[in-house]
């Protein structure tokens, strides 16, 4: 026999229906109590205290700026370290007073090149080799032009006086008599000879520059100045950086949200674009300068080797930023402090040395291929005329495989040191004990 429990009617609210309990296994008596649920699943029945205000996923922008709601990728993660990189970078007083003594470094090499080609420091000799006469008429010629002439006996011979620098230019005349005379030259134009002679006369080189030497010199110290506050700047801001959010503990935030390698490479990449205001800042300077100066056809003359520059600097600026990471992530003060003089000097090392040994072909031939000198090396064997196009790219080439390797390296350094204070290895600090104080007798 089956109890059954009933309400009164009475005792119960209005809209509210007979609930009958029966025994388990009563299939009416559960559909009658599953009715009595009620699903909600529109969003606006649910009461504004319980419901979870969140974007819609398909409407996210792929920035990398809104990381509080979704997973950021590796590109994101380092686009977001660059960007902060840079910014506090470009913003610092230190940035702005490299920039500044850029800027004046090629307005003084402008001056000098200026004051160099006025003074005809460097021209060739005043010494004129002529070709198929007797010496008394060579003699009788120098007189009459008041310059020193000297007869050879073929072109063979003058220009071996050309290259040993016994003569400044050799007049070649026609045999037949039919074509006007040519001067012959090693490098340059015979300037006083050519305001001696006082006539239109067609100069041939045996090694023709695309840029006269006194102004050639002045340009590279230029490039030197560039390379060498660039990439130390620039270096000195990274190392600085990553010593400061190791001491203020902001290294354990940034590692908990983005991965260790991204974090890497959004510096240095950062950087290595930021670097592109330097040879930027002073070819506009330099090319503004000569426009000014009304020597346009030189800034023309110019334009292929400040090219070649600037691909190999932010080549090797990506070498030398790379070096500074590697040399930051020791925990040793005297390995760090170390590693930051060998990167100095490496790559004041670099710059210098094609300016030393600019004389030397053979040495100017290996040094436009190595990363650390081959901005300044290259753009010199082009304005003198000694290099192939080609080459810019492999010196370019190059140096980005010496940057990824030593990139490489310094990242898994980076990335296993970071949550670590005992240096590369990984070892555990082990505190010393303190001495006790002796005890006065």
């Amino acid at each position: 026999m089956t109890d059954k429990v009933t309400n009164d009617p009475a005792d119960e609210p209005d809209g509210v229906e007979d609930i009958v309990v029966g025994p388990a296994g009563d299939d009416e008596d559960e559909q009658n109590l599953a009715e009595d649920f009620v699903e909600i699943g529109d969003a606006d029945e649910v009461p504004e205290e319980l419901r979870e205000d969140g974007p819609d996923p398909s409407t996210l922008p792929a920035t990398g700026l809104v990381s509080e709601f979704h997973d950021l990728t590796s590109a994101q993660a380092a686009y977001l370290v660059s960007h902060r990189e840079t910014s506090s970078v470009s913003r610092s007083p230190l940035f702005y007073v490299s920039a500044l003594l850029l800027g004046v470094a090629v307005i003084a090499a402008l001056v000098v090149g200026f004051q160099r080609a006025g003074a005809g420091i460097g021209e060739a000799p005043d010494t004129l080799a002529v070709v198929g006469v007797e010496q008394e008429q060579a003699d009788a010629f120098g007189q009459q032009l008041g310059l020193p002439v000297v007869s050879v006996e073929d072109q063979a011979a003058g220009e071996a006086m050309l290259r040993s620098g016994e003569a400044g230019a050799v007049y070649v005349m026609d045999p037949t008599g039919m074509q006007q005379a040519s001067l012959l030259a090693l490098d340059r134009d015979p300037q006083s000879i050519l305001d001696t002679l006082n006539q239109p006369i067609p100069v041939d080189y045996l090694e023709p520059p695309a840029v006269a030497s006194v102004v050639a010199d002045p340009v590279a110290w230029g490039m030197a100045i560039a390379v060498a506050l660039g990439t130390l700047t620039l270096g000195a801001a990274l190392t600085q950086n990553l010593r400061t959010e190791k001491r203020n503990r902001l290294a354990e935030v940034i590692a908990s949200t983005i991965p260790a390698r991204a974090s890497a490479w959004g510096r240095v990449y950062g950087l290595t674009l930021l670097f592109l205001t330097f040879p930027v800042l002073g070819g506009a300077v330099l090319l503004v300068g000569l426009s000014i100066g009304q020597r346009t056809d030189l800034a023309v003359a110019l334009l292929p080797a400040l090219g070649w520059f600037a691909l190999t600097a932010l080549t090797s600026a990506f070498v030398v930023l790379s070096a500074h990471l590697w040399a930051s992530t020791s925990s040793s003060r005297r390995v760090r402090r170390t590693g930051y003089a060998v990167t100095v000097v490496l790559t004041l090392a670099g710059v210098l040395a094609p300016l030393v040994l600019r004389a030397q072909e053979t040495a100017m031939l290996w040094l436009s291929y190595v990363p650390l000198s081959s901005p300044v090396a290259m753009p010199m064997r082009y304005m003198a005329g000694q290099a192939e196009w080609w080459e810019g790219l492999a010196a370019a080439g190059i140096a980005a495989v010496v940057g990824f390797v030593i990139y490489w390296l310094a990242a898994a350094a980076y990335q296993r040191t970071l949550l670590r204070g005992a240096g590369r290895s990984g070892l555990k600090a082990v505190p010393r004990k303190r001495r006790s104080a002796r005890t006065s007798a």
